[in-house]
């Protein structure tokens, strides 16, 4: 004869005998929603087995709709609207045959030593100017950098302005003209004159002059040079994005040889604001690591704006936290702009965002600033456009 007792218990065991396997968290692992849901259901007292059971399928099966329901707006760009600052339409050989892979501010990034006795790398075994534990490759092609790119802008509701050779930009804007803002140089690629820089304008060839790279050439933003450009970017009301801030580690060594640190100050855009108080500027890598200078040029010029890219993904992260808090604690979290500076690593537009939402001294509001709307305000787009969703369109 059998115990009531041993009965019911051996009653609930088999019930929970029920739960597949799958359900069962790992060892040291906390238990999930589901878990507990079925665990719950399995315990009930007086319920005939059936019951249960179908209590289980429904738990499983509206779990398993938000789990759809996720990944839809995963898939169908229903984050928040964002603007990249600073993205590049590159070609892979740019960057060496195959490009290095490189650092990411998700993990640890150490700058080592460079022995002089050998050359520096930015890769390899010995003398890296860079190390981290895990470094990220770039796509195999061309077009698997565009098409894997344009993924990442639908899938985080990114518009971006996006710079590089002419013939490059136009490539990318055809492929996603809804996520393209073209932009392009007037000091690098191929050299043109003011007057053919207003004609392609005046065509829509493009809507911003970046990313300016004179740091690269040896010269100072207020160089003469550069002069009739930022008088035709003035008159016709064309934004300017220059480079201020640091290169790649070992730049002078490993990029360009003329480019010098001391370049980075963002003292030397004074003259240039001065003579063109009508201009739209914004430091790209907001005068990193002077952030100190940078400060007072925002307070002292309240037509400049700044954008974090590269340094949100190529900083170690507290680090950049460190910056960015100080621009923000200081008061110009309204003219901070996102940026990317994906150049042919798609997946550190991943990174970058993870940067600023992870800061954790930034209330929504003002990652909603540093997202969207600074730049909005800044390119005079319709601020209601940060707070709508962008349909991705079929590509070809």
């Amino acid at each position: 004869m059998v115990n009531p007792a041993e009965a019911e218990v051996q009653s609930k065991t088999s019930e929970r005998q029920m739960v597949p396997e799958l359900l069962v968290s790992p060892e040291g692992t906390a238990p999930s929603y589901l878990q507990l849901r079925i665990a719950e259901i399995a315990s009930s007292a007086g319920e005939p087995m059936k019951t249960n059971a179908l209590r289980i399928l429904f738990v499983i099966a509206g779990v398993a709709g938000l789990i759809l329901a996720a990944n839809a707006q995963e898939t169908t760009g229903q984050h928040l609207p964002i603007i990249d600052m600073h993205l590049h339409a590159h070609t892979l050989s740019m960057y060496g045959t195959p490009p290095p892979a490189v650092c990411t501010n998700d993990q640890e990034i150490v700058f080592p030593g460079w022995d002089p006795r050998e050359p520096l790398r930015l890769e390899g075994t010995g003398n890296q100017a860079m190390s981290c534990p895990l470094r990220l490759k770039a796509p195999a092609t061309d077009d698997q950098l565009l098409l894997q790119t344009i993924h990442l802008l639908e899938r985080y509701n990114i518009r971006a302005v996006t710079s590089g050779p002419l013939d490059e930009v136009t490539k990318w804007h055809h492929s996603a003209s809804d996520r393209i803002i073209p932009a392009v140089p007037f000091d690098d690629y191929e050299k043109r004159d003011p007057e053919a820089f207003r004609q392609l304008f005046k065509e829509g060839k493009f809507a911003v002059f970046a990313e300016i790279s004179s740091q690269y050439h040896g010269l100072s933003p207020a160089d003469g040079s550069l002069e009739p450009y930022f008088a035709l970017a003035e008159e016709l009301d064309i934004p300017v994005g220059i480079h201020m801030g640091e290169g790649p580690p070992g730049a002078a060594y490993l990029w360009s040889s003329k480019y010098r640190a001391r370049l980075t100050s963002p003292f030397l855009l004074e003259e240039v604001l001065v003579r063109h108080p009508r201009l739209r500027v914004y430091a790209m890598h907001y005068g990193s690591p002077l952030v100190d200078e940078m400060l007072a040029m925002l307070f002292s010029h309240p037509q400049l704006y700044v954008d974090v890219s590269g340094n949100d993904w190529m900083l170690p992260r507290k680090e950049f936290h460190s910056h960015l808090r100080r621009l923000v604690e200081a008061g110009f979290g309204k003219r901070i702009m996102f940026g990317s500076d994906e150049m042919v690593w798609p997946q550190t537009i991943k990174v970058a965002i993870e940067s600023i939402e992870s800061a954790e001294f930034l209330n929504e509001e003002q990652r909603r600033d540093i997202f969207c709307r600074n730049a909005a305000r800044f390119l005079r787009l319709d601020l209601t456009s940060c707070n709508s969703q962008l349909e991705n369109k079929p590509r070809l």
